[in-house]
């Protein structure tokens, strides 16, 4: 399957802006053109895998992650659970063992008043017992 260009250029952008940076901070933090920021973002240029590895790890994430399609469900679920990990990671233990028993209650509740199949707590995984949103 080729590289879709357009999309890590959509995705390149999207994670740029979440961490507040110009393309100019990323092209003079990089030692790369501006310019080539530019294409990229736009999809009309690709780079030699040294310089993706490097933008990535300049926006702390994966070359996956910048290769993915967003709108894929799997890719959904793993950044809610990255921005989840995040909220969690300032939190000190008492906060922690709150928010544990919180979701422990949450998710009982939810699997007694959707009834999903095996305990399951994931409405999205077939129709049976979807709620109405």
């Amino acid at each position: 399957m080729p590289l879709d260009y357009k999309m890590i250029g959509k995705n390149i952008k999207r994670r740029r802006k979440e961490l507040h940076i110009t393309q100019q901070q990323l092209a003079d933090d990089l030692y790369i053109s501006l310019s080539l920021v530019s294409k990229l973002e736009r999809g009309v240029k690709a780079v030699s895998m040294d310089t993706f590895h490097s933008i990535a790890e300049y926006l702390k994430t994966s070359i996956a992650t910048l290769m993915a399609n967003p709108n894929d469900p799997v890719v959904q679920h793993n950044e809610l659970i990255r921005e989840i990990d995040v909220m969690l990671e300032d939190l000190d233990n008492r906060h922690l063992r709150i928010l544990n028993q919180l979701m422990k209650t949450y998710t009982k509740q939810v699997q007694e008043i959707y009834q999903f199949p095996d305990g399951a707590v994931n409405p999205d995984a077939d129709n049976r017992g979807k709620p109405p949103y």
